[in-house]
């Protein structure tokens, strides 16, 4: 059996995924870095969302949620974007002018 699913309806599947295994991340602010602020669970920082003077970044660790998004879900660079910047809008409340979403290796994210 073949299953059809519509655009919007992979947007909502993938926001109802990425709730269930990262929804409940926790903020984590350092003196160290200011304009940062971390979303962790179990010690793992998975997002960074850097705040500039002229636009947020958020950065995306991506072994696990870019990754995931493209492997499970066969999602792209700009489908990825989409939907994360709206899941970080609507499940942590990132009320922002313009948001940039990018991918990022773990070993990016700063030692905290």
């Amino acid at each position: 059996m073949k299953y059809i699913i519509t655009e919007s309806k992979l947007e909502q599947v993938v926001i109802n995924y990425l709730n269930k295994v990262y929804g409940d991340l926790k903020e984590y602010t350092t003196e160290k870095h200011p304009n940062r602020v971390f979303y962790m669970k179990d010690d793992k920082v998975y997002m960074e969302l850097e705040m500039e003077l002229d636009y947020d970044i958020i950065w995306v660790e991506y072994e696990t949620i870019w990754g995931e998004l493209e492997t499970i879900f066969s999602l792209k660079k700009p489908e990825i974007q989409e939907i994360i910047t709206k899941w970080v809008e609507d499940t942590y409340k990132l009320n922002v002018i313009q948001l940039t979403v990018e991918e990022c290796p773990s070993r990016y994210f700063s030692q905290l």
